[in-house]
């Protein structure tokens, strides 16, 4: 007697479903569709934040060069008691800094100094030193003793009138945003997440004429 219509060796039923086995793995090894989606959660999103922190750590560093070279220009200003001379008979330290501050975002030739930073935000001090070995700047920002947060100092700011062959120290702090603190160099030292940047120089003023200057 022959078969029953419909019925399946049991070797060749077996045989079936391994081919299927093996159709279904090598459409699933072969599907590319989500892969990518994958690989791309995976080192796509961490590879843009790296470069996200490489180009601001670049811009701090920008920032930090176009501060620096402000209070040099500016503060040759004080070296050749320009400054002292054109600013003779003010005594209100509130206006001195905010005088020297817009020496500050001046280029030396009078046009506005095209910085990233706002300039208007700039923090001022100058300061004065026995010699060059005893000089020392004054850190612009403070710890807080009880909630041990730092901001800015309040005894940062500060004008002392440089006189004749006086050795001065001028510095310049200003705050900017920190958005990828991710390799370090970009670490808030402010709250709501900012830093600070600052800038210095220290020279010994020329013996111009201090008559009514700095009295």
């Amino acid at each position: 007697m022959g078969r029953p219509m419909g019925h399946e060796p049991a070797h060749l039923a077996v045989t079936r479903r391994l081919r299927n086995c093996l159709w279904v793995l090598r459409r699933f090894y072969r599907a590319g569709e989500g892969a990518t989606a994958v690989e791309f959660g995976l080192l796509g999103l961490p590879f843009l934040a790296l470069i996200c922190a490489c180009l601001e750590n670049g811009l701090v560093y920008w920032e930090q060069e176009i501060l620096q070279q402000a209070v040099v220009d500016a503060g040759r200003q004080i070296y050749t008691g320009q400054f002292q001379t054109t600013n003779a008979g003010i005594t209100n330290s509130t206006t001195l800094i905010a005088n020297f501050r817009s020496a500050i975002c001046t280029m030396p030739n009078g046009a506005v100094r095209l910085t990233i930073f706002n300039c208007a935000n700039v923090r001022v001090s100058v300061t004065q030193a026995a010699s060059f070995s005893g000089a020392s700047t004054v850190s612009p920002v403070a710890i807080d003793s009880s909630t041990h947060i730092s901001d800015w100092n309040p005894s940062f700011q500060g004008y002392t009138c440089a006189g004749a062959s006086a050795i001065m120290i001028v510095q310049a702090a200003v705050d900017v945003p920190v958005f990828f603190p991710l390799l370090g160099s970009t670490v808030a030292t402010l709250p709501n997440k900012r830093r600070v940047l600052q800038a210095a120089t220290v020279f010994k003023v020329e013996p111009y004429n201090t008559k009514s200057v700095c009295s």
